[in-house]
């Protein structure tokens, strides 16, 4: 009997102490936490260089939209264009009153680097409707050429998206 008394104090005395540092533990990991929550409360908030949100609000405010209507007379041809840097992107639709020929090409900037009278065709066709993005490869003048064969004017309603400075019609 004497033994089973030794016995269950034991056991009992165990239990306590493990309930007791279990005790201690979870007022250690509160107190942890508590001086946690203080130090993140303590702690002034500031920002050095640029943040991703900061970049994307500088893009968005450089970007622009634009819409022009542009007619293409009765068997002429003429050329839309844009001047864009290097990497930009552009983001267009157009659509016309019928089909007509069209090249959408680029002309670099710097002409010492490329052969006399160099140009790049992104896309060329016939359509009456074409839309797209692309991330222009230098900086330079970038457009569309458009020719009417047929003999009425045709409208054309062009809508761009991007950063860029507008040099317009050329004849």
């Amino acid at each position: 009997m004497k033994t089973l008394k030794t016995i269950t104090t034991a056991v009992l005395f165990t239990l306590i102490l493990a309930a007791c540092k279990n005790e201690q533990a979870n007022q250690n990991t509160n107190s942890t936490m508590k001086t946690e929550a203080v130090k993140a409360e303590d702690q002034e908030e500031f920002n050095v260089g640029d943040t991703a949100k900061e970049k994307k609000a500088e893009v968005t405010a450089n970007e622009q939209s634009n819409e022009a209507t542009i007619i293409v007379k009765a068997n002429k041809s003429l050329e839309y264009k844009f001047k864009i840097n290097q990497f930009d992107k552009l983001t267009y639709e157009w659509k016309a009153s019928a089909a007509l020929h069209y090249d959408f090409h680029g002309d670099p900037e710097a002409k010492n680097k490329y052969p006399q009278g160099y140009f790049e065709s992104y896309a060329i066709g016939n359509s009456n409707h074409v839309k797209g993005k692309i991330t222009l490869p230098y900086r330079g003048s970038h457009g569309w050429y458009w020719k009417n064969t047929s003999d009425k004017d045709i409208t054309i309603t062009l809508s761009t998206k991007g950063k860029y400075d507008i040099v317009g019609l050329i004849q």
